[in-house]
């Protein structure tokens, strides 16, 4: 007789008193039977659609203990069904909507921590293990590989058996949930990393970025472990640093969601016009700010075109002093909103005697046609304001930056004028006066042209050989 079967022939050492409690509990908790059994016949439910519950444990006797314990599984509203040995129960699993397992530890081909184990890399099903006593070790690996709960034989219950398996199910549910959400999120920042825009999600109660793609983290020069860590702060990305961000959460918590431009920093000291289209998402206890930066040099590029074409300055191709002023009203309130400073160049062209030149066709176009071609970042804008003045307005600046920008200007000036003969040494001198400050400190656009054109005539005058002067407020 092989150990199995003897083993069979013979009640467990538990059985005894075990069964004396299900007798007592059967009726209490097994539903009176009014017709068929569901899944028992042609009108009952088919196995493949129900939930099931899988009974693993090479001993008869102990398998008819469990389903009496559970009423053939009625107790916790699962089918049972049942196997003799680890492999017939992997078997089940591919055939069977399994929602939980009751694995007895001493199983003929394996183990039941072996099967737990084996059990890890499959769907999320809920675990219980059940053994011949209690053993702190054996629940511990258990639990770890797995298990929601470890029973000992001799003190099984109906009660508690029931409890444990409505618990492991539980239990697997959220850990499926999790796994399909970890998978989608996965799926989500793969295909995020292949976009070219700027997409992070910041924790609003921390102020911290929690998930960023590759674009997010170039630019910040992190890697995604780091992220994960909590180590890179929402104020960071921004060029006005937590005015930035502050600015942004002040939006969302007022309205839920904003679409707001920023600058952001795009390498070291690189300034880089962003639209933000941010949304905010709450997630259990936390709320999230969930981002989709743009850059917003190619639209800003194309729209300063437009302005271009639908208002040109008909000698030079620039953009019309009316156009440039109205493009100087849009970058003063952005700048307000942003608190950034705004840089406004008056450019004028001048004969040797450092008087005021009279500009000929030729050399408008000339010189209209190099400023084009210089001024073609983002924030910067050019345009014409009086025969041989130009003007050219610069977002996110600072004193040095707008020197470096009005010495190029300049340079683009002389070299297109180099083959006037108008000009005594073959080129025309170029004045640059130049205002800094913030809208906040400057008062009104008016104040800003006034204190440029300032500029310019100390530029212009015989106590200045740089032929530049710089005003900032």
């Amino acid at each position: 007789m092989s150990r199995a079967a003897a083993r069979d022939a013979r009640p467990p050492m538990y059985a005894a008193a075990m069964q004396k409690r299900v007798d007592s509990t059967a009726s209490s908790q097994a539903p009176a039977q009014r017709g068929p059994r569901r899944g028992s016949g042609p009108s009952g439910e088919d196995s493949a659609d129900r939930d099931q519950l899988l009974v693993v444990d090479d001993s008869a006797s102990d398998r008819l203990l469990i389903r009496r314990m559970l009423a053939d599984g009625a107790t916790v509203g699962l089918k049972l069904v049942e196997a003799e040995t680890a492999q017939d129960a992997l078997e089940l699993l591919r055939s069977h909507r399994v929602a939980c397992m009751v694995i007895d530890q001493g199983l003929p081909d394996m183990t039941g921590l072996d099967l737990l184990n084996m059990l890890a890399n499959i769907e999320p099903v809920g675990l219980v293990l059940i053994s011949g006593g209690m053993d702190v070790a054996l629940s511990r690996d258990a639990i770890r590989q797995g298990a929601h709960d470890v029973l000992a034989k001799d003190d099984l219950d109906p009660a508690r058996l029931s409890l444990s398996i409505h618990a492991a199910v539980g239990s697997a549910r959220v850990r499926a949930q999790m796994a399909e959400h970890a998978q989608r999120l996965e799926l989500f920042f793969a295909l995020a990393d292949e976009c070219r825009d700027y997409l992070f999600v910041v924790d609003m109660s921390t102020g911290y970025i929690v998930e960023a793609n590759i674009e997010v983290r170039r630019i910040t020069g992190t890697d995604r472990p780091e992220v994960h860590r909590g180590s890179l702060n929402a104020q960071r990305l921004f060029a006005a640093g937590p005015v930035g961000w502050q600015r942004l959460r002040a939006s969302i918590e007022y309205y839920g969601h904003a679409t707001v431009e920023l600058e952001m920093f795009n390498g070291p000291g690189r300034r880089m016009p962003i639209e933000i289209r941010a949304r905010r998402v709450t997630y259990g206890p936390r709320q999230y700010i969930i981002c989709v930066g743009r850059e917003v040099s190619r639209e800003r590029g194309l729209a300063r075109e437009v302005i271009r074409l639908r208002d040109p300055d008909l000698e030079t191709g620039l953009p019309s002093a009316d156009a440039f002023q109205a493009e100087l009203d849009r970058c003063w309130n952005w700048a307000m909103n942003d608190d950034t400073a705004l840089v406004l160049i008056v450019l004028a062209m001048a004969d040797i005697a450092g008087q005021a030149g009279e500009a000929t066709p030729d050399r408008l176009v000339q010189v209209g046609q190099a400023l084009l071609g210089t001024v073609r970042r983002s924030n910067e804008f050019v345009g014409r304001l009086e025969d041989g003045r130009f003007a050219v307005i610069a977002t996110g600046g600072d004193e040095v930056a707008a020197r470096g920008l009005a010495d190029r200007l300049r340079g683009q000036v002389r070299t297109a004028s180099i083959h006037d003969p108008r000009s005594p040494v073959g080129h025309s001198l170029v004045n640059a006066g130049i205002a800094v400050g913030k809208p906040s400190d400057l008062g009104s656009v008016s104040e800003f042209i006034d204190l440029a054109q300032r500029a310019l005539q100390i530029a212009r005058s015989d106590e200045n050989p740089s032929a530049v002067h710089l005003i900032a407020v």
